[in-house]
């Protein structure tokens, strides 16, 4: 007898460009092969930007935008009720603050659907309130919710700052990229941005926030470029219309390109990726970065420092400060030809594929579920 497909709910606020919607986007994908799965997002998909990862959506996922507005709303809680209540799904996987929500909901479906949360960032700067600290604790400690960590960095914090014993990693993953119909394209442009042959692509891709630290990005490469290296910067990302600031900082050789959807053709064309964050959990565009075959330089915050082996796999800086960032950089600039594209292509498909995530989250799945009671 055929044994039925498990019925896995993923929920996240929007499916907008961030690493965390990255990551949904791409699992959600791959556990549809195998699994039922649905997908609810709460900001309206329509507004701009809320819905730029909707497109990459297999057929195979049932997709429900709920158009809640922004706020935590205590009847949304009743929402979610009556949904698993009708819906049954063995599986409810959740991203993000949106835990919250589940945390009653866990134990009203106790030992009939498992709740598991992805972790996707440092446990500290998720949640600095003391109250709510101690409510994620409780729900953790008694395994009502299922905390996952990103990276050993992200467990480390999670069981130091709620007193947890251990709990478990998956390792971020990220579906394989492949150059696009406009790679040539792009090509093209970033040709016209460099000043020769020689001429190094540095491409930076995140949100413009205070976290990802551009002002001190922009700051080293200033000072590179006025030294006379023969180098471009890339910033690709969202929130760049609010930085004009930066931009009127920004010396000519470092350009300002806002989101792209096939941000793949980026790194295929670049020859270094960089990260200048103040912390990280395990980031996407690291990951997306080392399937392209493209250097990472980056600060050594959260799971990169479990990621990049100095000199091996990419470049770490001593530390998050600018002296240090620069340093990183005359380096890689000094030996950009030491780390082999291929070997960083191989490194990913051994570590971070999202067929390996995916599994991993499966059997997860499947080993927490089989403690809990059926339902008829």
């Amino acid at each position: 007898m055929k044994q039925p497909k498990m019925k896995i709910f993923q929920f996240i606020y929007s499916l907008a460009s961030g690493g965390a919607e990255r990551f949904v986007v791409d699992l959600s994908n791959e556990l549809s092969n195998k699994s039922d799965v649905s997908l609810y997002t709460l900001r309206n998909d329509t507004i701009l930007g809320q819905g730029f990862y909707k497109p990459e959506l297999n057929k195979n996922i049932k997709y429900y935008c709920l158009n809640i507005e922004p706020g935590f709303k205590i009847s949304l809680i009743w929402k979610f009720y009556q949904l698993l209540k009708s819906e049954k799904p063995d599986v409810v996987h959740c991203h993000l603050s949106l835990v919250f929500y589940f945390f009653p909901l866990s134990i009203i479906f106790y030992k009939r659907i498992a709740f598991v949360y992805t972790v996707h960032t440092h446990a500290i700067n998720e949640e600095p309130n003391r109250l709510k600290k101690l409510i994620r604790r409780l729900f953790y400690r008694h395994k009502l919710v299922w905390p996952i960590a990103i990276s050993e960095e992200t467990r480390k914090s999670y069981e130091k700052h709620y007193n947890l014993n251990t709990i478990n990693t998956i390792v971020n993953g990220r579906a394989k990229i492949i150059e696009t119909i406009e790679y040539a394209e792009v090509v093209n442009h970033i040709s016209r941005f460099k000043k020769d042959k020689d001429t190094l692509v540095i491409c930076h891709v995140a949100r413009y926030a205070e976290v990802k630290n551009q002002e001190m990005l922009v700051t080293v490469f200033n000072k590179l470029i006025e030294e006379g290296a023969n180098i471009i910067l890339l910033m690709i990302g969202q929130g760049y219309e609010n930085a004009e600031r930066l931009k009127l900082k920004a010396r000519s050789g470092i350009y300002f390109l806002g989101p792209k959807t096939n941000i793949g053709d980026y790194f295929l064309a670049s020859d270094a990726f960089c990260l200048s964050s103040k912390y990280e959990g395990m980031p996407i565009s690291l990951i997306e970065a080392f399937s392209c075959g493209c250097t990472p330089v980056c600060t050594p915050v959260g799971g990169i420092v479990n990621t990049i082996q100095h000199g091996v796999t990419g470049y770490l800086s001593k530390s998050i400060n600018e002296e240090d960032y620069y340093n990183v950089f005359l380096e890689f600039i000094q030996n950009y030809h030491q780390i082999d594209k291929e070997k960083l292509i191989e490194y990913y498909n051994e570590n971070f594929s999202i067929e390996k995530c995916a599994f991993e989250y499966l059997r997860l799945y499947e080993k927490i579920s089989s403690k809990n009671f059926r339902y008829a």
